[in-house]
């Protein structure tokens, strides 16, 4: 079977289209304001619940989302629960996100697992059950192809090295067009057959069938109108192994179906903000052009850490996802500077000086190689804060980029930016910056990060975090826009509570008042 190899570019408006400027605010308001969102979301985690209904609290929406029922890391999600809360909302609501994982396995980290596909032709039949009447709401999927290496603390994972290499070769064996090759690799298949416990290989591969099937089923879901559009991330970086041969199976599947409303990108947390980011967009059928300026060139060409495609391509793809369909006003112009390892900040101060009249956000990506604390220590310093309207360095290069452009999609049209827009900006400095660049490097160290910290280490380890956080947020400023145009303003959101999701140190979730 051959495959298309897929390149998802940039989407050019027509250059007939004038550029508005950040100072050009509209008279209309946005078709977002005022709409209710329903969202069973991937996980409990902020960055899948908190982060999105902030979000929509910048562009004037309500994102609804189970208070209770949700996944607790090794407790899946209560299905019954999401279910019950679906069928009550979904009468009221405007458009309608739901996370396949959440739905079906209990939540992403439950759909690495293949016990948990046991009830998806059951749940997926009840879903479709409950969406069919209501054709006329914005519904919109999120599906994930799992990642490569068995889930952490099962059975399986004492058999990675097995396991992941049987999948590579089988991912070379299907691409391999003349004979011999197929019964090079074939050899090598028996052997790990014969290496590995049965039922741990037949686990594996039935993970990646399973999760094919059921991205198939949205697929049609999307082929037939029962949903607008399926927006599927793929959780992994592997060119050669079984998500990748998922990816390349469904595809190929829309290819041949012509299936022009289902999207696949590298990605996975940040793909419920781009979700809201492009459904405001259709509402409101404005394109964005973005210019894009990476500190170091060659870096346009890197997959960084995580992201699997090189850094340009995977920045295309996301901002190609979040561009209307069939745009009706003129293109309103933003700038994204890309840092992506050690420079001068002379070289960003003159850059935010150059683009000023554009919304600027500043993508931080030098994260998943080494934290460079000494650039943003010296961004601090320097009061580069009030040049940006948006920053994001969250996680991975795909996570920053797409909480990035999330954000600077819903403030560019609002005519006044609100409280909830100094909200993020704070969350994002105290978050992406204080905890993943400086705290969480030193608490590698002392804690496994895989496992749960008992309730006195978490005491331990959260408690400086507070007053170190708002000596960070007391320093920094911000840009708003106001009845009388743009300004800055001191940022006054103060971190009031710091715990830890799912009681681990991969994440901070903060709670935050404003003074």
């Amino acid at each position: 079977m051959r495959y298309l190899r897929w390149i998802l570019l940039f989407i050019t408006m027509l250059s007939a289209f004038p550029h508005a400027a950040i100072g050009q605010t509209q008279e209309k308001e946005s078709a977002l304001h005022h709409k209710k969102i329903v969202l069973i979301p991937l996980d409990s985690r902020p960055v899948n619940t908190s982060y999105v209904t902030l979000l929509g609290r910048i562009g004037q929406a309500e994102v609804i989302l189970p208070t209770t029922g949700l996944d607790q890391w090794e407790k899946p999600a209560d299905y019954s629960k999401l279910k019950q809360f679906l069928q009550e909302q979904i009468g009221s609501a405007d458009a309608v996100f739901i996370a396949i994982p959440g739905w079906v396995n209990g939540g992403l980290l439950h759909g690495r697992y293949t016990a948990t596909y046991t009830e998806q032709a059951k749940r997926l039949a009840e879903l479709k059950t409950i969406l069919l009447p209501y054709r006329n709401k914005s519904i919109y999927l999120i599906g994930v192809i799992p990642r490569e290496k068995p889930a952490a603390g099962s059975p399986a994972e004492a058999y990675t090295f097995e396991l992941t290499q049987f999948g590579r070769r089988y991912a070379q064996y299907i691409q391999s067009e003349k004979p011999e090759n197929r019964r090079y690799h074939m050899y090598f298949l028996r052997k790990i057959q014969q290496e590995t416990p049965p039922k741990h290989l037949l686990g594996y591969t039935r993970l990646f069938q399973e999760n094919l099937q059921g991205l198939y089923t949205i697929a049609d879901w999307a082929r037939d109108g029962i949903v607008d559009g399926v927006l599927i991330g793929t959780d992994d970086t592997s060119t050669l192994s079984l998500p990748k041969v998922n990816e390349l199976c469904i595809r190929e599947y829309c290819r041949r179906e012509k299936l022009s409303n289902v999207y696949i990108m590298n990605g996975a947390d940040e793909l419920t903000s781009l979700l809201l980011a492009r459904y405001k967009n259709e509402l409101d059928g404005t394109p964005s052009h973005y210019t894009l300026t990476y500190s170091h060139h060659a870096a346009r060409d890197k997959a960084l850490t995580y992201d699997g495609v090189p850094l340009a391509e995977m920045i295309a793809s996301k901002i190609a996802f979040i561009q209307p369909s069939h745009p009706r006003h003129p293109e309103q112009r933003l700038s994204v500077y890309i840092h992506s390892g050690e420079e001068e900040l002379e070289t960003v101060a003159d850059w935010s000086r150059q683009n000023a009249g554009t919304i600027r956000g500043l993508a931080d990506v030098s994260y998943p190689e080494f934290p460079d604390t000494d650039f943003m220590e010296a961004y601090t310093r320097q009061k580069l804060s009030g040049q940006f309207e948006s920053y994001a360095s969250w996680n991975t290069g795909g996570n920053t980029i797409g909480l990035l452009l999330a954000h600077m999609e819903m403030i560019r049209g609002e005519p006044v930016w609100n409280a909830a827009h100094e909200e993020w900006m704070a969350l994002r400095y105290a978050e992406d910056y204080y905890y993943n660049a400086v705290k969480r490097p030193q608490y590698v160290h002392r804690y496994d990060q895989a496992h749960k910290l008992e309730p006195e280490e978490e005491a331990i380890a959260t408690s400086p975090i507070q007053a170190e956080a708002n000596h960070l947020l007391s320093s920094l400023s911000y840009v708003t826009r106001t009845q009388t145009g743009i300004q800055q303003a001191p940022i006054r959101f103060r971190v009031e509570k710091a715990t830890l999701p799912w009681n681990r140190i991969f994440e901070i979730s903060y709670t935050l008042k404003r003074e």
